[in-house]
């Protein structure tokens, strides 16, 4: 059986936000997709970098204003949490840096973030560790 995602389809604060059509993004999924840089195979407990941006997807960017900005990222492996960046409106952006190790892939790299007028909104991105 398939792995239960809670997305609320009418209500954007309720559950995780995914793009209904990845192929056919609306401006306000361009504006909150997550961009994972990150290699798709790394070695086995050796440091790689995992570079994660907020919006730009066609040249819309995500707003960052006091009123409606990105809060925060998170990056995990599968469900194994790796590291969090915090960001405040007007001053700093919803991009980040993340330098990790794995010994196995936990599942694919996946990242949060939560826009404060928006709610969560999730990426993915493959990985094999060997």
């Amino acid at each position: 059986m398939p792995e239960a995602k809670y997305v609320c389809s009418d209500d954007i604060l309720c559950g995780v936000n995914l793009p209904k059509d990845a192929k056919n993004l609306a401006d306000l999924e361009k504006k909150h997709i997550l961009v994972i840089d990150a290699p798709s195979n790394a070695k086995k407990d050796e440091v790689f970098e995992v570079n994660i941006k907020v919006g730009g997807t066609d040249g819309v960017e995500h707003p960052n204003e006091a009123g409606h900005f990105i809060e925060w990222l998170e990056l995990y492996c599968g469900d194994t949490f790796l590291g969090r960046a915090g960001f405040c409106g007007g001053t700093s952006y919803g991009v980040a840096r993340f330098k990790v190790k794995l010994s196995h892939a936990h599942g694919p790299l996946k990242a949060w973030a939560r826009c404060n007028l928006h709610g969560l909104w999730e990426g993915t991105k493959e990985i094999a560790i060997s």
